[in-house]
């Protein structure tokens, strides 16, 4: 799609982003509501315990709960799971009879009536109420609307007044998400993007100022700062360890988790899914020869979309652009290339952007 020979109307282009528009601000809407009335939360029933049998009549997502200060190992028959601190895991079963079990005891959710005792989960909230929409995790929500964010305000600047309405929509659902590394560097992409439409450093003094301010808002009302911020150099540490242990050709392709299992059980780590940080990622599965590759691409895209849109004035690519430029500099603090959520809306607006008239 990337390379498609496709060309596309701008009628084509504003149907595309009307439809975007409307799709976010569906979402939007059905979060407000979920937060606002538990008529919509799900009810999960719970118990305290370290082994228990469940008998499923029909497929059900269960949730296990870590409340120990370290991560423990739970069985589901014979299968495990590794489940780090304080830490809530969904899990999907199909019907049938299943054994849980555990060294340490954790809490058992699940929609069946086990005991009297339950607690209401909400749809597009997790628990500390940061919304991640139909995404399933904030962060992959606040990626996918950072994205969107740029994709209106460009569209707002370069292509019709009206975007504005779809900007603020696709911005205030990123700042319900409550990112601490998406929110400020999609404030900083804004202000670049602004830069170079207006090319006047006298119209920068408000957003500037609004940049600053809700950076300092995230960490100073933020309790747990230090604590994540301590764990992210943890994490950065285990990755450049375990790039160490095959620096040419890397350990293999989604390999990185099953090392990464060891530092949680230590409790040196809070998971074992990444290391929240594209390049570190990418050095450890596949070193260096595959890492420079990874590298030479996203600039290559980065700057083949700036190049054709600013040249060309195509809205669609001046977005794309920014958007990878987006990626690679959050990338350093999260995962955000290999979701399969976020991978759909970028590479699909790169094929639409390349076919663009």
């Amino acid at each position: 799609m990337i390379f498609s020979n496709v060309n596309l109307e701008k009628s084509i282009i504003h149907k595309i982003l009307i439809s975007i528009s409307i799709s976010n601000f569906i979402i939007l809407l059905a979060g407000l509501y979920d937060f606002f009335f538990p008529t919509f939360w799900k009810k999960y029933y719970y118990i305290y315990t370290n082994e228990f049998v469940l008998n499923l009549k029909n497929k059900e997502k269960i949730a296990i709960r870590n409340t120990n200060k370290y991560a423990i190992e739970v069985r589901i028959n014979e299968e495990k799971y590794l489940i780090p601190a304080d830490y809530l895991v969904f899990i999907k079963l199909k019907e049938g009879q299943y054994k849980i079990s555990s060294k340490d005891k954790f809490l058992l959710h699940t929609k069946d009536k086990i005991s009297d005792e339950f607690i209401y989960f909400k749809n597009f909230w997790d628990e500390p109420d940061h919304f991640m929409g139909t995404f399933g995790h904030k962060l992959v929500a606040a990626n996918i609307f950072s994205i969107f964010t740029i994709l209106f305000f460009c569209s707002f600047l370069f292509f019709h007044k009206i975007y504005i309405i779809s900007f603020f929509i696709s911005f205030l659902s990123l700042l319900l998400t409550f990112s601490k590394s998406y929110i400020p560097i999609t404030i900083l992409i804004l202000i670049l993007i602004f830069i170079s439409r207006y090319k006047k450093l006298t119209l920068l003094i408000i957003p500037t100022l609004g940049f600053i301010l809700i950076s300092i808002l995230l960490l100073k009302f933020n309790p747990n700062f230090s604590k994540s911020f301590g764990l992210r150099l943890n994490f950065y540490k285990a990755g450049i360890e375990i790039f160490q242990k095959s620096p040419i050709y890397g350990i293999g392709y989604t390999h990185i988790s099953d090392y990464l299992e060891n530092y949680v059980k230590t409790g040196y780590i809070d998971n074992y899914a990444h290391t929240h940080n594209i390049y570190i990622d990418n050095l450890a599965e596949t070193g260096i020869l595959g890492f420079l590759t990874f590298l030479i691409m996203l600039t290559y895209f980065a700057f083949k979309f700036l190049k054709k849109g600013y040249k060309e004035k195509k809205i669609l690519s001046i977005s794309v652009g920014w958007i990878i430029i987006l990626i690679m500099i959050s990338g350093f603090f999260e995962k955000n290339i290999d979701r399969a959520g976020i991978d759909l809306v970028l590479f699909s607006l790169m094929g639409i952007a390349n076919s663009e008239k």
